[in-house]
This record gives structure tokens, C-alpha cells and sequence, in this order.
């Protein structure tokens, strides 16, 4: 009866271990900060992440927070699709093995002057316990 206690103790922690492993990891920086004119556009603005498992994953996305001004024309890309302004959440395309998939914004300023910051926390569909934040800070002067 000891012995299968300490097992299932032992399988217990292997499982938690296993669980909050990563399964990606950002390429570069998670922290993009850009400056343009008000008269110019922010093109894109890109943050890569990779697989870094030995099997596909799908990475899920939430907007933590967007202070972006109403005023700006914006949109975002994410692996596998691109949408009208900042939505609140979504799935990546399956990313393989070794293959690096990335969150990207564009920003249309629209002549209004401002700053404004848009948080994406980042994680494995099936593996949520570990996360990232993606941050892209824009300043249009």
C-alpha cells in the first residue's frame, strides 16, 4: 500500500511537471515598441513564437488590454489568419514542430496624435498553465 501511495504521489508531481513545460517560446523580444508619424502608417509590427515540443500545438490568444485611441484604423494578424481591429481572441493555425508562427499589428493613425498599448497573453491549447504576454507599444507623433 506504501509503495503505490508513493507512486501515485510521484505520478502526481510528473504530471504537473509535465503540464507546465513549455511548448513554445517567443523568438526575439515580447516587447515590440514602434514610432511613426501621424501622417504614416505602421505597416506591421510583428512578434514571433516557435514551436519548441516534439509534436503540433495550437496556440490560443486573449487581448489583455488594447488602449489604442478610437480614433486609430487598426488590425491584427495572427499564423494562419488577419482581422478587422483587435478582437478579443482567437486560435493560431497549427504550428508543427520547429515551425514559428507570430501576432502582428497594423495602425492606420489617421492623423490623431497618441500613444496606446495592446497586451496579447499567449498559450498552448492544451497546455494553458504556461503563458506568455505579447506587448506592442505604439506612439504616433
Amino acid at each position: 500500500m506504501k509503495k503505490i501511495c508513493c507512486y501515485l504521489i510521484f505520478l502526481s508531481f510528473s504530471m504537473t511537471f509535465a503540464q507546465n513545460k513549455p511548448t513554445f517560446s517567443v523568438v526575439g523580444n515580447a516587447i515590440n515598441k514602434e514610432s511613426l508619424l501621424k501622417n504614416k502608417r505602421l505597416d506591421v509590427s510583428k512578434i514571433k513564437v516557435e514551436n519548441i515540443s516534439n509534436k503540433p500545438i495550437f496556440l490560443v490568444w486573449e487581448t489583455v488590454s488594447n488602449t489604442f485611441p478610437k480614433e486609430w484604423d487598426c488590425s491584427m494578424c495572427q499564423h494562419g489568419a488577419c482581422q478587422i481591429g483587435i478582437p478579443k481572441e482567437s486560435v493560431f493555425s497549427k504550428l508543427n514542430p520547429d515551425q514559428q508562427g507570430f501576432i502582428a499589428i497594423h495602425v492606420i493613425p489617421v492623423n490623431k496624435i497618441g500613444n496606446g498599448t495592446v497586451k496579447f497573453k499567449i498559450y498552448d491549447k492544451a497546455n494553458p498553465a504556461y503563458s506568455k504576454i505579447l506587448t506592442f507599444e505604439v506612439e504616433v507623433l
